[in-house]
């Protein structure tokens, strides 16, 4: 032994032999079968053992191995003050029994030491699970048990739950408890009660709700017995007695209870009391409805109270639910209901609904006419005093020489007082007074308004003051927005009616809408206006005609003569400044352009009948490099330009009897430099157009070697670059068609400037030849071939072969001659191939 602890040593690397008088023999044997049939358990974590052990000790619990080698012994960390011990042979033993409901579990841990007291191994854990045997009886908590039903309860009514526990291990049948009753007193009726064998709920049956008569029998005495194993003959039991006393019912229904509106209290208010038939009872008030939590509370001796005042427009009556619960929480029987009627007071003063009305009667309405009926809500309580309202007119507005238009009786229906044929406005309002109590004294009220339109009938038609206006003379140059006269017509309708608004409309003479008319509706009168300039050579004199109409249309009555006027506008001649068709002129200038060269010519006119002549003259022109001539409007280069570009140029161009009447052109002038480019630049898709114009027939004209984005135009004289267009697709793309529907057919060298976009200045120029010719409707070329003057034909030259050559030169000279038309043939062909016909192909 090595201290006080339990321990053994032993070698791990010999065995050692065990006499047989070391041991008792029933010792002996008990080892032996731990090391056989037990010998699984060395290496296991736990162990079970049985509780009430009654045999040998010390009791060989299970052996314990470890990896160490050499010399080593076990200690154990702790023994249960010295429960436990390790034999030397490496068995764990017990040195008395134990009882599970004392305790069901020890941990215990093994060191493996040296000789020395190291350790070399562990510690290990070995668990010890002591398992249950039946040697508890089960306890009732207490005996008797009382409980109580009431006359009149329910098949399955419960009257109260038995208690009972076991000590035993509750996961085991040990612990299984089983109710059952044994006896009833009185014995008749039988059968009264039953018991839930596993919950020892005692609830009443239905020979027994049948039977309760506090009059025949107001107890009964039970004994009830439990056991444990459950429903097993064997186990442990023991018995109760229980006694349930029978009572009259107490829970019934509830009268209803009235509680006034704003009631000062004190609070909490008791508003009624409910009683359940035991003492073992817990109330529950609930409710469906709005009102909010803790309004109504009940106590634990079913006292109902009001927690506030009460507000009878916000709840007239309120239902409450009662439960009787049992400590379950579940109800002993159907729930006791409890309403609460609010009393209203006079707290509300009616209101109209709508507070405002808008409404309308028409012209001419007879008296007693019902105009409208006012409506008005109270929210006391209608059934009473508080709710029934009275109305009355308190004032008109406006009121008018004579007694009020209008009535209203107690009920608010409005009425007409008297016809509708003398009223003095459009609108009227009414303020009504509404009260409660019946319009008596002390009631409360408020005002409710009510806004009238009249419906004017349009029984009369506007009138002009007079048939004819003018002739009024207008001077050519007016500006726009002169007024030219003032229009009026009278209406005989109610004044800023709309059967009294007038609108005054053109009926004829304005179709260009070079008239306006502006109507100014506080006088029913109108302004003539000029919304377009006058133009005396194109209009010298207007006659309109002007109508006076209604918006609203008219009832009875027509419009007739005098709702017309006819306006006569004679337009005064002024003599009026030039005209040109543009206010700005680009041109483009080369630099190498020949002395006397045309630039442009402006095109200036006298809008005046009949015109007169008009002069045209450089205003800064100070280096004579340009002229223009004073009646041609011809613009000629003269020489070399000045540097830089682009030039600005002002035109004056004058009326020719009064030089104060100009107008001003600006003339921009570009100085181009063309550079001289090695190679064609451009590549056509085509060589020929046709005569007359056909839209869709152009040549594609593709711009290469340049890298820049090019601008195409034609050059030359205006006279020639008006004979083409070109329409520029792209920064290298463009369409070249004819301008002008007929040009006479012949090849037309089309020259053709390019400009670097961005910079203008720099151009250059290439020439494209184009055939103009008479085409087929296949768009073929036809071409008329005719002998050229002055040169010898065909013919001509193969006689002079005749008589000059033999006939060997006279076959060389047919052979020579096919060949010559053949080649002239196939040019013609060529010539006459057609976009129409052949597909583009652009240049990259």
């Amino acid at each position: 032994m090595h201290g006080d602890k339990p321990e053994a040593r032993i070698r791990a690397d010999s065995t050692t032999m065990i006499p047989m008088g070391f041991l008792p023999i029933k010792e002996f044997i008990q080892v032996a079968f731990l090391l056989t049939a037990l010998s699984v358990l060395s290496a296991a974590k736990s162990v079970l053992v049985p509780e009430n052990y009654d045999g040998q000790f010390p009791w060989f619990l299970t052996k314990i191995e470890a990896n160490a080698t050499g010399e080593f012994g076990f200690r154990l960390v702790d023994d249960y003050n010295g429960t436990f011990g390790i034999e030397s042979q490496m068995f764990l033993f017990s040195l008395r029994s134990f009882d599970r409901e004392e305790q069901d579990t020890y941990e215990l841990k093994i060191n493996v030491e040296d000789p020395e007291g190291r350790q070399v191994d562990g510690p290990l854990s070995v668990t010890l699970i002591v398992t249950d045997m039946n040697d508890n009886a089960p306890e009732f908590e207490q005996d008797p048990f009382s409980g109580t039903v009431y006359k009149g309860a329910h098949a399955g009514y419960r009257i109260l739950k038995l208690a009972a526990i076991d000590l035993d291990d509750p996961l085991t049948p040990n612990a299984k408890l089983f109710y059952q009753i044994i006896s009833q007193h009185p014995e008749q009726p039988s059968d009264m009660f039953q018991v839930n064998e596993l919950t020892g709920d005692i609830t009443l049956t239905a020979e027994g709700s049948a039977a309760l008569d506090v009059h025949a029998a107001d107890q009964y005495k039970l004994v009830v017995q439990v056991k444990d194993m459950g429903e097993l003959n064997q186990g442990n039991y023991v018995k109760a007695h229980v006694i349930i006393t029978v009572t009259e019912n107490v829970w019934v229904s509830l009268s209803p209870v009235l509680v006034h509106e704003n009631q000062e209290g004190p609070y909490p208010l008791l508003l009624s009391k409910v009683q359940w038939n035991s003492p073992e009872v817990r109330y529950k008030l609930q409710t469906s409805s709005h009102f909010h939590e803790g309004l109504f509370t009940i106590d634990k001796e079913g006292q109902i109270q009001l927690m506030e005042p009460l507000d009878y427009e916000y709840g007239s009556e309120y239902y409450l639910e009662i439960s009787a619960l049992d400590y379950n929480g579940d109800p002993y029987a159907e729930p006791l209901e409890l309403i609460v009627r609010v009393v209203d007071e006079n707290d509300n003063e009616p209101r109209c609904s709508p507070e405002l009305y808008l409404t309308m009667v028409q012209e001419h309405e007879q008296k007693g006419s019902c105009i409208v009926e006012l409506r008005a809500e109270d929210r006391d309580d209608p059934l009473t005093e508080n709710g029934h309202l009275f109305f009355r007119l308190h004032r008109q507005e406006p009121q008018g020489p004579e007694e009020p238009l209008f009535t209203v009786d107690s009920d608010g229906v409005i009425t007409l007082a008297r016809d509708m044929r003398d009223y003095h406005s459009l609108n009227y309002q009414l303020f009504v007074h509404v009260a409660d109590l019946g319009g008596a004294e002390g009631g409360l009220s408020s005002t409710c308004t009510v806004i009238i339109h009249v419906d004017e009938l349009n029984d009369h038609a506007p009138e002009f003051t007079q048939e004819q206006y003018g002739p009024i003379s207008v001077p050519e140059d007016a500006v726009v927005g002169h007024v030219i006269t003032s229009i009026n017509a009278s209406d005989a309708d109610l004044y800023m009616s709309n059967s009294w608004l007038v609108t005054y409309l053109f009926q004829s003479g304005n179709e260009d809408q070079t008239f306006g008319i502006i109507q100014d509706e506080w006088n029913n009168t109108g302004k003539l206006t000029l919304r377009k300039a006058l133009d005396f050579e194109a209009v010298s004199e207007y006659i309109m005609v002007v109508s006076a109409r209604n918006s609203e249309q008219l009832e009875g009555v027509n419009y007739g003569a005098s709702s017309t006027a006819t306006f006569f506008i004679h337009v005064e001649d002024v003599n009026e400044r030039p005209e040109l068709r543009q206010e700005v002129y680009v041109v483009n200038v080369s630099r190498d352009s020949r002395p006397g060269s045309l630039l442009l010519k402006l095109e200036g006119r006298d809008p005046d009948t009949p015109p007169t002549s008009v002069r045209y003259r450089l205003n800064n022109e100070s280096q004579h490099w340009l002229s223009i001539g004073a009646e041609s409007g011809e613009v000629t280069f003269l020489g070399r330009g000045p540097a830089g570009s682009p030039h600005l140029m002002d035109v004056r161009v004058e009326d020719g009897d009064d030089p104060s009447l100009f107008v001003m052109a600006h003339l921009v002038i570009h100085i181009e430099e063309f550079e001289e480019t090695p190679g064609p630049l451009l590549v056509s898709s085509g060589n020929f157009l046709c005569t007359p114009r056909r839209e869709e027939q152009v040549i594609a004209i593709t711009v290469s070697h340049r890298a820049m984005p090019m601008i195409l135009s034609v050059e030359g004289q205006p006279m020639e670059q008006r004979k083409w267009r070109i329409d520029q697709v792209n920064d290298t793309l463009a369409l070249l068609s004819i301008a002008l529907s007929w040009m006479e057919p012949g090849l037309y060298q089309v020259v053709i400037a390019l400009s670097e976009r961005g910079d203008e200045t720099v151009r250059h120029r290439d020439t494209l030849p184009v055939t103009i010719c008479t085409c087929s409707s296949q768009g073929q070329c036809q071409i008329d071939l005719e002998p050229v003057q002055g040169k010898p034909t065909i013919l001509t030259t193969v006689s002079t072969f005749v008589g000059t050559f033999t006939v060997i030169g006279l076959s060389l000279v047919i052979i020579l001659v096919r060949l010559s038309m053949t080649g002239k043939l196939g040019k013609k062909r060529q010539r006459d191939t057609s976009m129409e016909s052949t597909s583009l192909r652009f240049s990259a």
